[in-house]
């Protein structure tokens, strides 16, 4: 019995008894957004934006240059991955769907990445609530005002909204509306600082310790060989000392491999065994030695007397958790502000073409919205097809 999908299935029918018993207060739009409309929260988000009001005005100006920044940033480089996949090779490389899977591990395909039911729905959960907090926050910050605000379900994706008063706000400066625009993936790229900074100096230091991990094996049949060394004794990851020598980091593992020839016998300690195996000789560059392990970077384990018990699984999973609320929060704060309506990053182009460029602003805003939507979905789609 699978108690991970079980407990999927759980939160499933309870989502679908709160729909069904809240029914008359909850928009349908197109039988996939369901909207729940409220002013809870509005006092919370008001007694935030009234605190020291010179801070968010700084808050807002830094955000809008980021905003603006990150704007060129994400058009960039959607066009240059788009570039890459047309003139070369096809590859998987660029922007993945990241959707939840029923199962408790991850799952890489082509153009899309399944993640852990429980930690992509609590990571989303905390994206949305970040990103919409601080539009909602920057909306009072420019004394305009907030129509409503609440919860949604689009199809099997929960999230919060704030719904300004866009007449209102379109009556606000350019500056004013870059500021409210700007501040929802800006507050996702706070939230992936503080995560990275909290698992690099205080979650990765208490319960983990350093080594090195690979992602899988060299295909030896490319080289016109059967296997090499590290698939002939079924070596697993992560490495943890080799011959005696911790490797904590990369440059530790090529130090000692360094010291080995072709031929030679090496003793490695993984996390399940010791595998000892002669080297082989690398056909990419020959006299070096050659355990066919591809992939090969630092990683963190759990100390040992957290391994194997219910306190290692759960920092387990706030592990999994932390590194997909850094992942989530900076990549689609990223592609947030690619300048396509009706994305913040369109939003922003439309406020200063309609600056600098009043007369052209709607047909910069339709060229440079369509062009970014092309290259996407075609990078999407080449992704797909590899």
């Amino acid at each position: 019995m699978d108690l991970y999908f079980i407990s999927v299935i759980a939160f499933f029918a309870v989502l679908a008894i709160l729909l069904i018993v809240d029914r008359k207060n909850i928009e349908v739009n197109n039988y996939v957004l369901f909207m729940r409309r409220t002013q809870r929260g509005r006092g919370i988000i008001e007694r935030i934006a009234s605190w020291n009001e010179s801070f968010w005005n700084k808050i807002g100006t830094v955000s809008s240059i980021v905003g603006i920044a990150g704007m060129v940033f994400a058009f960039v480089f959607i066009g240059y991955v788009f570039s890459q996949q047309l003139v070369g090779p096809p590859t998987a490389e660029g922007p993945a769907l990241v959707l939840p899977s029923p199962r408790g591990d991850t799952v890489a395909r082509p153009g899309v990445i399944a993640v852990p039911f429980w930690e992509w729905i609590i990571a989303i959960l905390v994206l949305v609530i970040v990103h919409e907090g601080m539009h909602g926050i920057m909306v009072k910050n420019v004394k305009s005002n907030i129509k409503s605000l609440g919860l949604a379900l689009f199809a099997v994706i929960p999230g919060a909204f704030v719904e300004p008063d866009e007449e209102d706000l379109n009556q606000k400066s350019w500056k004013d509306q870059i500021k409210v625009y700007s501040a929802g993936s800006f507050g996702n790229f706070g939230m992936a600082l503080l995560v990275i900074l909290f698992m690099n100096f205080a979650f990765l230091p208490a319960f983990t310790i350093q080594s090195v991990g690979f992602v899988g094996y060299v295909n030896a049949t490319e080289y016109g060989m059967e296997s090499f060394p590290a698939e002939e004794v079924n070596l697993t990851s992560p490495i943890m000392s080799m011959s005696g020598q911790r490797t904590r980091s990369f440059d530790e593992f090529l130090e000692i491999m360094d010291r080995y020839e072709p031929g030679d016998e090496i003793t490695v300690e993984t996390m399940e065994s010791n595998f000892t195996f002669s080297l082989a000789e690398n056909p990419d560059n020959p006299g070096e030695p050659f355990m066919g392990i591809s992939g090969v970077s630092e990683t963190y384990v759990l100390k040992g007397r957290y391994r194997n018990t219910r306190a290692g699984s759960t920092l387990d999973f706030l592990r999994n958790l932390f590194s997909w609320m850094f992942v989530l929060n900076l990549g689609i704060g990223i592609m947030n502000l690619l300048p396509l309506k009706p994305l913040d990053g369109g939003l922003i182009l439309e406020s200063l073409s309609e600056k600098f460029y009043p007369k052209k602003s709607e047909d910069i805003v339709r060229v440079v919205s369509g062009l970014s939507l092309l290259m996407l979905l075609m990078t999407l789609a080449i992704s797909f097809m590899v």
